[in-house]
């Protein structure tokens, strides 16, 4: 998968973290939730991320995409749903012949089955919370042990040949040169 369009309030009601965002702080709230958790997601996997809302809650009236955190943001109009956009930009990917990059999250069963025809992947919103939770459990992984080991490349004792390590260890422990215990 190269580039993701995501049905951005069927995910928002059917994460629980988001639709507890929507009940306890509103749509604007919930909406920007979800953008942040998928810029994350681009710059973890490199992925083209597009979220695409209904208008019919959209404050103001620009339906234009924008960038926000290196999420692109589109709006349906009031002639034009999100369904309507997420189908067009899947039928100008199939047109480009590159569909096969291209993977769609939404629980709309309709919606699936039209973009598959298209040839695009096609990928449920829980599944998509899933890929989103690993890819930031992996990477929150590899950052812990990166940090692990630059605070290991700081020891000292990771930097001496082995021999001398035995021979400090030796001292330490009050043996003469690393050659037996001590005489006393």
């Amino acid at each position: 998968m190269q580039v993701l369009i995501v049905d951005g309030y069927n995910v928002i009601h059917a994460w629980p973290r988001l639709k507890r965002a929507l009940s306890e702080r509103g749509l604007e709230d919930s909406r920007r939730l979800l953008i942040q958790t998928l810029s994350e997601y681009a710059a973890q996997t490199g992925v083209a991320v597009t979220v695409v809302f209904d208008a019919h809650s959209r404050v103001g009236g620009r339906h234009a995409a924008e960038t926000i955190d290196g999420v692109t943001v589109r709006y349906g109009t009031t002639t034009a749903s999100a369904d309507h956009v997420i189908e067009r930009l899947a039928n100008e990917a199939s047109r480009r012949g590159n569909a096969a990059d291209v993977v769609v999250a939404t629980g709309d069963r309709l919606q699936r089955s039209m973009v598959t025809a298209m040839g695009a992947g096609t990928m449920s919103a829980k599944a998509l919370e899933e890929e989103v939770t690993r890819v930031a459990s992996d990477t929150a992984d590899a950052a812990r042990r990166h940090r692990d080991e630059a605070i290991g490349a700081r020891r000292v004792e990771h930097q001496l040949d082995a021999d001398v390590l035995r021979r400090l260890e030796a001292l330490r422990r009050g043996q003469p040169d690393g050659e037996g215990p001590s005489q006393s």
